[in-house]
């Protein structure tokens, strides 16, 4: 990919050249790339699905972008890195779902007012946890949303239920972030 100032021979070239090149401006400067090749057949399954993502990603970055309380545009434009702009960020954040990372019942022992800690990343933010508890046959207990912790990090569950015997037992959490998107971690007491 070359750039270019301006120059006596590019100006302010935008748009396609011979099938060959395509010409764009980034920044107060002209690029120049090689123009993408037009497909013979059909995307595969896993390509559709990607396209589908991609194009409510773009929809959700419009979204952003367009709407008159400009309140999530500023919060992610607080985030940009270089070269980056707020639609390219929103859709970064669209395509990338939250990950939690542990699940810990050190404090949890089957009884009311127990503690689970939940950390749950996101590479935005992360909006809310959701908790539930199945019993060791596998009915759901109880299931709530967390708190978040003064340390920034963490996701709080208080238990209201006890939970005998506590051993086969599982625990999900379900971290959202602000698009909407899901991760989920499963872990076995």
């Amino acid at each position: 990919m070359a750039h270019s100032n301006n120059s006596v021979i590019t100006g302010k070239f935008r748009g396609t050249l011979g099938k060959e090149l395509v010409f764009r401006e980034w920044e107060g400067k002209t690029v120049v790339a090689k123009a993408p090749k037009s497909r013979k057949k059909g995307p595969t399954p896993e390509q559709a699905e990607t396209q589908e993502k991609f194009l409510l990603a773009s929809r959700y970055a419009r979204a952003v972008v367009k709407n008159p309380d400009q309140g999530m545009a500023e919060a992610y434009a607080a985030f940009l890195r270089p070269r980056q702009n707020v639609y390219s960020r929103a859709v970064e954040d669209f395509m990338s779902p939250p990950e939690v990372k542990s699940i810990s019942t050190r404090n949890y022992h089957g009884v009311a007012g127990g503690k689970i800690v939940v950390r749950a990343f996101d590479d935005f933010r992360v909006v809310k946890v959701w908790v539930e508890i199945y019993a060791a046959n596998g009915t759901l207990l109880e299931a709530a949303n967390t708190e978040p912790d003064t340390n920034g990090l963490d996701w709080i569950f208080t238990a209201t239920m006890a939970n005998n015997p506590l051993a086969g037992s599982k625990v999900i959490a379900i971290a959202t972030d602000v698009p909407g998107n899901e991760g989920t971690l499963e872990v076995r007491l």
